[in-house]
């Protein structure tokens, strides 16, 4: 029989071998306030739009000036991390959406929405833009997927806990002041999401890259790699974007379920989605990076095709958990290839191309698909966009299938001491 002794000290070497230190654990901190804090907002944002008597369209509308204002906010994203450093950006992108995200719940009028879902957009896109080459620089070659399925991982599982306190949040402050409508109880569940996410700023400002790379020459590096992995994600991207923006939505409207149990099944997919990005290494490791990710892929189109079978609402509830799961298992595996294939000084303007790309994909998917939801009903648009993530599936391993000869890559001298 094993002593506990021997299970404490086999963990920690197990532990120190995935060469995170003290700056990432700092890093993962802000994650946390951050992710915590934007779960809920947009867990409760569309249900506090649809209170206020705006369809899908409209929704699709505020989704695709959020993707506009990231595609505008990449090119800036990448020339503030490259010019001022991953922590200034980062401080400036927790310092700055608060404040947007707050007038977003508090202005009505469309065109004011709009505006503030583009800038939105925008500073988000900061995080988007700088969490890639964080990671990168704050793990070695070998802990890389590690670091990054901890990350995703993580965020994924602080989901369940947005879910449970965004699902009940409103009820709470209902409970705690009658004269609170159910109304007003949403949008300051939304301001108090906000005050969560500006908490971030504490952390971030106590982070130093110390292993930070030598300055890039250009923004967009010219790598071959790029050219076939970008169409790759571009096509994934499409598929991800025509749905994912409207889930709340598709829980209210089609399924005709309350805001306590949107949070109940949002908290859940959080939970598969924890068990998928911690498999997620396993997966890749057995069947390769490039093979793994387009399994994941074609199993998130067949969960999506099963979605728009069925029509009792239990039943669909655990299928959308399980396609959020195969959905979120194929993120380690991008972002690993993609900062393994090119250099440490490429990294940040690859993260800018990834993004940018990604946003331009999910622009166009989401104005597509908010009208066709209104119009045609969520069965047939969804069996179109799992038609879109399987063909997403074949053309990544088609694209991608010879990448395998990793860049050269530094030890950051926190994980090598």
């Amino acid at each position: 029989m094993i002593s506990p002794v021997k299970l404490f000290r086999g963990a920690c070497f197990w532990w120190a071998n995935k060469n995170v230190g003290k700056e990432f654990w700092t890093f993962f901190t802000a994650s946390f306030l951050f992710v915590f804090g934007m779960f809920i907002f947009f867990l409760l944002y569309n249900l506090y739009l649809l209170d206020r008597g705006f369809k899908e369209h409209f929704l699709g509308l505020l989704t695709s000036a959020w993707s506009i204002g990231s595609i505008v906010g990449t090119v800036p994203a990448g020339i503030l991390a490259q010019r001022f450093g991953l922590r200034r950006a980062l401080l400036l992108c927790v310092t700055l959406a608060p404040a947007i995200f707050a007038l977003r719940a508090l202005l009505g009028g469309e065109p004011a929405l709009l505006v503030l879902s583009f800038f939105g957009g925008a500073v988000l896109t900061i995080w988007a833009v700088c969490i890639s080459p964080a990671v990168a620089q704050l793990t070695s070659t070998a802990g890389r997927p590690f670091g990054f399925s901890l990350i995703f991982s993580s965020g994924i599982g602080i989901g369940i806990l947005g879910g449970q306190v965004g699902g009940r949040l409103p009820g709470w402050l209902v409970h705690v002041s009658p004269e609170v409508t159910p109304f007003r109880a949403k949008q300051l569940a939304l301001l108090i999401a906000c005050g969560i996410v500006s908490l971030a700023t504490i952390p971030i400002s106590r982070l130093r890259f110390d292993s930070a790379p030598a300055p890039e020459k250009r923004l967009y590096p010219r790598n071959p790699f790029l050219l076939r992995y970008l169409p790759a994600i571009a096509l994934w991207s499409l598929a991800v974007g025509a749905f994912s923006p409207f889930f709340n939505v598709y829980l209210s409207q089609h399924l005709r379920l309350q805001v306590r149990q949107i949070g109940t099944i949002f908290s859940g997919s959080q939970l598969v989605q924890v068990a998928a990005m911690l498999l997620a290494p396993l997966v890749l490791k057995k069947f390769g990076l490039v093979t793994g990710i387009m399994y994941t892929q074609i199993a998130a189109a067949l969960a999506l095709a099963s979605l728009a079978a069925v029509h009792a609402a239990p039943t669909a509830a655990v299928i959308f958990m399980c396609y959020t799961g195969f959905q979120w298992m194929s993120e380690p595996g991008m972002y690993s290839l993609l900062m393994n294939q090119v250099s440490p000084s490429e990294q940040t303007g690859a993260s800018s191309l990834n993004f940018l790309v990604v946003n331009i994909s999910q622009a166009v998917a989401a104005l597509a698909s908010g009208a066709a939801f209104e119009r045609f009903g969520y069965p047939a648009v969804l069996g179109v966009i799992a038609g879109v993530a399987f063909v997403a599936g074949c053309a990544f391993r088609m694209l991608l299938g010879g990448s395998s000869t990793p860049a050269q890559q530094p030890v950051p001298a926190e994980a090598s001491s």
